[in-house]
């Protein structure tokens, strides 16, 4: 067995079958990750009421990144956590407060300034 395969096997005491299957399923995931994805459809968005296309992603510890379809982005990141308010502060340090709705639409708004953000949650 050459060396880059010899990661793909399974672990000491495994039957062949067992082998086998762990061998294609770390193969496949080797292949798909490889892969180029696909990006998410771009969201009805807004920043001050004014609609612009965003996607938006989330990380585990409550990050937010908002990807602007002319270019433009920002990360939120969580200062203190609530629902339905949360309190986030952008890479540029302006605080966010953020509401998020019944049907899973969120608005960040910053009040310090005034700038109001809309990101549906489709």
């Amino acid at each position: 067995m050459t060396e880059w395969l010899l990661w793909l096997r399974a672990p000491l005491g495994c039957g062949p079958g067992i082998r086998r299957l762990f061998g294609g399923a770390a193969m496949a995931a080797l292949i798909l990750g490889s892969a180029p994805g696909r990006a998410e459809p771009w969201k009805d968005c807004a920043y001050n009421d004014r609609p612009i296309p965003c996607r938006d992603s989330h990380s585990n510890d409550g990050t937010v990144r908002i990807v602007w379809k002319d270019g433009k982005a920002m990360t939120y990141r969580l200062v203190k956590e609530g629902f339905p308010l949360s309190t986030l502060r952008d890479t540029l340090g302006g605080l966010w407060e953020r509401e998020i709705y019944v049907q899973g639409n969120a608005v960040f708004a910053n009040k310090a300034n005034g700038n109001r953000v809309f990101v549906p949650l489709r």
